[in-house]
């Protein structure tokens, strides 16, 4: 049937016809894999602040490598962290089996999350307030919790912070009353190799270490503290297989503690990336003067509360009182040409980053920013053109494509996240029958990066005066 306009009205249509808005992708986002004293193992967790850290993972505790970068990159200004707790086949959460009158085994007690923390968890066992019951109160430093009318079939119905309860095996009588008693057993797994941090993924598709890093959308990826060539080279590989849709990404190394500035140039002799950074000196942390630390943390830290083109160079660094090495000029240029990136003191400026370099030496993919704007782009382009995917490749299809890409390269151009821009070609001349038949779109963007002014040159010239 014909349409009949009879009456005034408002008609919306709701088709899919010209361009669609491009929502930005942040590179704020650092992910850590590392131990720490609590938490969840294995399992990434965002952390935005210092007081979360502690909160879920813990304070600072001597020998744990976690803590201590992502403290760091906090520091900066960094508030997206995704936290990877990994631990040795020593990782072990804390535990007390109660007993019931006969001295059987009754009600198995454990720390939610595995370390040393819950050997500081107290239990205590008293008559439940109904007939047949038990209560179970649970202390940990200030923290306190009471669980009441508990019997041996809803132990799993408790919802506590601090323990998970489990029927001991062959159990019958509800345990006897007790007063406070401390779980004992707990260990931090702090006595990690290499392969911990590289992690694995098992027959079940369960992931650990940096394979737990995987499938999570981060722009930065550490192992924290770590400096050994086996996880230089699994954080490369990590971040070169890392898909569009998964996040493309960019790794910050180590060198090895007290290296002096000959030592630290071979480091790189056998590594080139663009998707890696090496830093180096160890660095003195506010909190505990005298001691250094891996840079790893501060400088992801850093390099996360910037914007895509902006060069980490010459940025300060904060937190710090000191590095274990200062370095000339001449130190200055043999790291560059090394592909190093020094944190060092600048006289009367802080404590500042000495150059934006990747470990490529491919001139056109040694700047970090420069990465760091194509991949922005990239993930913004795969996002945006989801809505692409499986339409009818048609000139209306094209069409709407290229000119969606521009008005997001015109919006990054006007904000100075991109220098400049050709159009983007999405016709017939990129896309021939048999490209079409082939299932194929294919869109050609050509952007100028923004480039960082690191070499300033200034003419100084003397006027000479005429009478």
């Amino acid at each position: 049937m014909a349409l009949e306009y009879i009456v005034p009205r408002v008609a919306v249509d709701e088709s899919d016809v010209g361009p669609r808005p491009t929502p930005s992708v942040s590179l704020a986002s650092i992910g850590i894999v590392g131990t720490f004293s609590k938490g969840p193992v294995n399992t990434p967790v965002t952390i935005g602040s210092l007081e979360q850290l502690i909160e879920v993972f813990g304070e600072y505790k001597p020998g744990l490598t976690g803590y201590l970068t992502a403290r760091g990159a906090l520091h900066q200004g960094a508030n997206d962290l995704k936290v990877v707790r990994i631990g040795s086949p020593n990782l072990k959460a804390a535990s007390l089996v109660l007993k019931d009158s006969t001295n059987g085994d009754s009600v198995l007690v454990e720390a939610v999350t595995p370390g040393t923390w819950g050997n500081d968890i107290k239990v205590a066992v008293a008559s439940g307030t109904q007939t047949g019951t038990f209560k179970l109160v649970v202390t940990y430093g200030k923290v306190s919790e009471t669980h009441d009318n508990l019997t041996l079939d809803n132990l799993s119905g408790v919802k506590s912070n601090l323990v998970k309860l489990s029927k001991a095996t062959g159990a019958t009588n509800i345990p006897a009353n007790i007063t406070a008693t401390p779980l004992s057993g707990g260990n931090d797994g702090a006595d990690t190799t290499d392969s911990d941090y590289i992690g694995t993924i098992d027959a079940q598709g369960n992931r650990t270490g940096l394979k737990a890093m995987e499938p999570v959308r981060v722009a930065i990826v550490v192992c924290a503290q770590q400096y050994s060539e086996q996880i230089h080279a699994a954080l490369i590989a990590h971040c070169a297989a890392a898909t569009i849709g998964q996040g493309l990404r960019m790794a910050v190394l180590n060198t090895a503690p007290g290296l002096t500035v000959d030592a630290a140039t071979q480091v790189t002799t056998e590594l080139d990336s663009m998707r890696a950074i090496m830093t180096y000196p160890w660095l003195e942390p506010l909190e505990e003067a005298g001691t250094y630390v891996a840079p790893d943390g501060y400088y992801a830290g850093r390099l996360a509360v910037l914007a895509s083109q902006q060069s980490p160079s010459n940025k300060e660094i904060v937190g710090i009182t000191g590095t274990e090495r200062y370095f000339t000029d001449a130190e200055v240029k043999a790291l560059t040409l090394a592909r190093i990136s020094p944190i060092t003191l600048v006289p009367g400026r802080g404590y500042r980053i000495r150059n934006g370099l990747t470990l490529s030496s491919d001139p056109a993919w040694n700047q970090t920013n420069i990465r760091r704007q194509f991949d922005q782009l990239e993930m913004e382009i795969y996002d945006a053109l989801q809505w692409a995917i499986s339409e009818e490749n048609t000139p209306e299809l094209r069409m709407a494509v290229a000119a969606q890409i521009d008005a997001h390269l015109e919006n990054k151009k006007r904000k100075g996240e991109i220098y400049d821009y050709k159009p983007t070609i999405c016709d017939d001349t990129n896309n021939t029958p048999e490209t079409i038949a082939a299932r194929i779109l294919n869109v050609k963007v050509r952007v100028r990066p923004v480039y960082a002014s690191d070499y300033i040159d200034v003419a100084v010239q003397r006027l000479l005066t005429t009478a």
